[in-house]
């Protein structure tokens, strides 16, 4: 055997040896991981504000609190049941048994490149998207950008359009995930609808409100605990044990755990925020009562130019001082001066109903644990769409192949992989979420803390619920469509159109940008001219290297 093709069988064996072929692109993985948590920063700028937008936007919590508790919320939602979803974006839009090498040695690598180029799509997208205040779906952008990448890669028949199921919903693919997409608005829609107009009638417009809150909280508290519970517990995530647990442990402890916390409640909570709540309302009515009467003067707060300390040959050292700068400014932004500003979203508040104020501070501290409800839903569902096509670049790296498993769960894989996802997500709304924030929070319609916690708890049940049976919901699409819910109950003036119109455009908009960008990165890198170069060499030098890789 001559030097020529003794070095064209080799690397003919190195594309064929299953997983010594995909150490060769460890770089797949690593610019991966970095892409992932560029992803599910766009998920933090963008989507987590689902879960926090009502309360900011209603006051019940400021900015940089809502940060925090996003953060901790959403971080236990992808650990605790983010498993499910993961699983159904690594394997529910594109059938993996096409690249499982049967039409060529190199299809594995050719999935992890085209996972790749997904997360670089979505991620891109969602800062764009975020800069330009559209709340759009990051599940869309994730199902766009593998359809995209399938259909490029492998054509239309490799795409999982629609599959059937032995588990409910008994069909799965693309068709379960279009339908998801439009039942998820309507059902948290109705799911908040009805839960407003209850909580309306027998306290809100009751003459005695306030004293009717002390029984509201702990119902409303234990009811909110029980549903986190028993997902939880119910065929939690995978990488726990909580998989198979039965259905009558799971309903044990989550009755056991909210109703005992919701009879805790009534004794313990109960009395403290009636206490804390009249405290408040006085000292807002003193205020009000210095600001009337003029012995009390609104300060204005100029900022002064930050001083940068001088780093290597006097180079200014602002990354850090920038990053300062910017939490700074944008996370103490309050709705209430955007209300001001913006005549439309100012006749929105003023022509919603008005309550009772002190009931309505009151329902701020059961609206904080009810986005804690929303975050750790939507960490659950979303961040599937960072870690999703991620997981099949390690899983495909580490096997050397293309699993034709109908379960091939993560295993310790798992923890690091979401933990990436996670911390992400909770730098992405920190540094830049505001925006959505406020576009969800206080634009859309008017949010006040009774509102808001109805909106959440709607938005919650279905996602949560979606999450356990593996559909990837749009987060968006259920918080939207809760809060289209409560503020049809205040009629057509209740909702502003312009930004309802923008969202779903943005929806729709979605599919279409990311499916096109991933098909662009995709086909660039795959595809591309230098590709085929072997065979050019082949055809017009006769060299019998390229001539071997030609044939490959």
């Amino acid at each position: 055997m001559s030097g020529s093709e003794a070095l064209a069988h080799a690397g003919r064996a190195l594309l064929m040896a299953g997983g010594e072929a995909t150490k060769n692109f460890e770089w797949i993985v690593v610019i991966g991981g970095f892409l992932a948590f560029f992803a599910a920063f766009g998920i933090g700028a963008n989507d987590v504000a689902n879960a926090f937008a009502t309360s900011v936007g209603s006051g019940a919590l400021s900015i940089k609190s809502a940060v925090v508790l996003a953060g901790v919320f959403e971080f236990c939602g992808a650990m605790f049941m983010g498993g499910h979803v993961v699983e159904t974006m690594r394997k529910g839009v594109t059938d993996q048994k096409c690249f499982n090498g049967k039409s060529g040695s190199h299809d594995p690598v050719l999935l992890m490149y085209g996972c790749l180029c997904v997360i670089f799509a979505v991620g891109v997208w969602l800062v764009v998207a975020s800069a330009l205040e559209m709340p759009v779906s990051t599940t869309h952008s994730c199902v766009g950008g593998l359809i995209g990448m399938t259909l490029v890669a492998r054509g239309d028949g490799c795409v999982v359009w629609s599959k059937k199921s032995d588990e409910f919903p008994y069909v799965k693919g693309v068709a379960a995930i279009v339908v998801s997409w439009v039942l998820s608005p309507v059902i948290s829609g109705c799911f908040s609808f009805a839960m407003f107009l209850i909580l309306r009638t027998l306290v809100m417009r009751s003459e005695n409100s306030f004293s009717r809150v002390s029984y509201v909280f702990p119902v409303l508290f234990g009811a909110t605990l029980i549903i986190n519970v028993f997902f939880i517990v119910y065929k939690g995530s995978p990488h726990l044990g909580l998989k198979n647990t039965p259905v009558g442990t799971a309903c044990a402890a989550a009755f056991g755990v909210g109703g005992g916390a919701g009879i805790l409640s009534y004794f313990l909570i109960s009395p403290y925020i009636v206490r804390r709540t009249e405290e408040l309302y006085a000292q807002e009515q003193a205020e009000q009562a210095e600001r009337g009467s003029g012995k009390k003067v609104e300060e204005t707060v100029v900022r002064q130019p930050r001083e940068y300390p001088r780093g290597v040959f006097g180079a200014p050292t602002r990354v850090w001082y920038a990053i300062q700068d910017h939490l700074e400014t944008s996370l103490a932004v309050k709705a209430s001066d955007l209300i001001e500003e913006d005549m439309a979203v100012n006749a929105i508040h003023d022509n919603a109903e008005k309550f009772d104020e002190k009931t309505e501070l009151s329902m701020r501290y059961l609206q904080i644990l009810t986005a804690c409800c929303d975050a750790f839903a939507h960490g659950a569902n979303d961040v599937a769409n960072s870690i999703g096509p991620f997981a099949t670049i390690v899983l495909v790296y580490k096997a050397g192949k293309v699993s034709t498993k109908k379960k091939d769960p993560m295993g310790d894989d798992a923890y690091w992989i979401l933990s990436l996802g996670a911390l992400g997500i909770v730098v992405g709304l920190a540094l830049y979420g505001y925006r959505i924030l406020h576009a969800l929070g206080t634009k859309l319609a008017k949010l006040t803390p009774s509102r808001g916690i109805c909106i959440e708890l709607g938005a919650a049940c279905v996602i949560i619920l979606g999450s356990r049976m593996g559909w990837p919901l749009s987060t968006t699409h259920c918080q939207v469509g809760a809060t289209m819910g409560v503020a049809m109950l205040e009629g057509r003036k209740g909702i502003n159109w312009f930004i309802l119109a923008k969202t779903v455009s943005g929806w729709i908009i979605t599919l279409v940008v990311v499916g096109f960008s991933t098909s662009a990165f995709f086909a660039q890198g795959a595809f591309a001219p230098m590709v085929h170069y072997p065979c050019y060499i082949a055809a017009t030098a006769k060299d019998s290297i390229s001539e071997a890789l030609c044939t490959l």
